[in-house]
This record gives structure tokens, sequence and C-alpha cells, in this order.
């Protein structure tokens, strides 16, 4: 693995992270609270961090070091289909 691919998930490990802390913060305080020292909610900032996620798996994609669209397409419907048999989120 290159410097860069390692840069890559090192940075993408630490957005999912803070994703995870953004939707905790939506979970306790609501998604619609402002965030402490910002203009943005809840709700905005975790759309920060999603966005910042997204942009990393978007590298990880165009560095072709074995991540592709195709496969993480083929998963997400996958999961589409797990969600169906085991949650209601598709009833």
């Amino acid at each position: 693995m290159n410097e860069d691919t390692k840069e890559i998930l090192q940075i993408l490990q630490e957005e999912c992270a803070e994703v995870i802390v953004s939707i905790s913060k939506c979970m306790r305080f609501g998604p619609d609270q402002m965030k402490p020292g910002t203009n943005g909610t809840n709700f905005d900032h975790l759309e920060q961090e999603i966005a910042d996620v997204m942009v990393m798996v978007d590298l990880l994609i165009n560095r072709n070091v074995g991540v592709s669209a195709e496969a993480i397409e083929a998963k997400t419907l996958n999961k589409i289909e797990k969600l169906k048999k085991w949650s209601n989120l598709y009833k």
C-alpha cells in the first residue's frame, strides 16, 4: 500500500468517526439543536461530515487501489435487500 492510500484510509477513518459523533449529537440533543459555536444545526453538521466521508470514498475509488464504484454499487444493492428483510425501512 502506498503512502497516498494510507493517508486516504486514515482520513476516511477519522471522517467516519466524526459521522458517529454527529449522529450521537443528533440523538442526544436533537437534529435541529444548534451546534455550539456554529450557525448550523446538528443535522447541518451531520451533512458536512457525511460529505467529508463521500469525498474520501471518491478519492479511494479514483485512485484505483482495489475499491471500485461498481463493487460498491453491488454491495449497496445487497444492503438494501438485507434492510428489506430485517428492518422496516423499506416496507
